[in-house]
């Protein structure tokens, strides 16, 4: 990965590092692939794909439905509502 590649993936992340920093992560990132590169090279013919280490059952309780808030109830806390709904900064696109 060059320091490019690493820039633009800081800045869809909006994180902003100096050069100094920038090399030091292109560094630890490039580690961090060689590393992966390894594992791919291991021979994993036959093992089954496994989901977690886990052999534990779901711990997900049923989904059941139960009272709801009522608009006003639910925006009661919220720092900025606009016309009943919360208003929240825009996150997406230049800022």
């Amino acid at each position: 990965m060059t320091s490019e590649q690493i820039e633009y993936i800081a800045k869809l992340a909006r994180l902003r590092f100096s050069a100094e920093e920038l090399a030091g992560f292109t560094a630890q990132f490039n580690q961090i692939v060689a590393y992966v590169e390894q594992l791919n090279q291991a021979d994993t013919n036959g093992i089954e794909p496994m989901e977690s280490l886990l052999d534990a059952g779901s711990t997900l309780r049923e989904d059941e439905p139960g009272t709801m808030l009522s608009a006003a109830e639910a925006l009661r806390n919220a720092p900025r509502k606009t016309e009943g709904f919360f208003s929240v900064p825009k996150v997406l696109g230049e800022s």
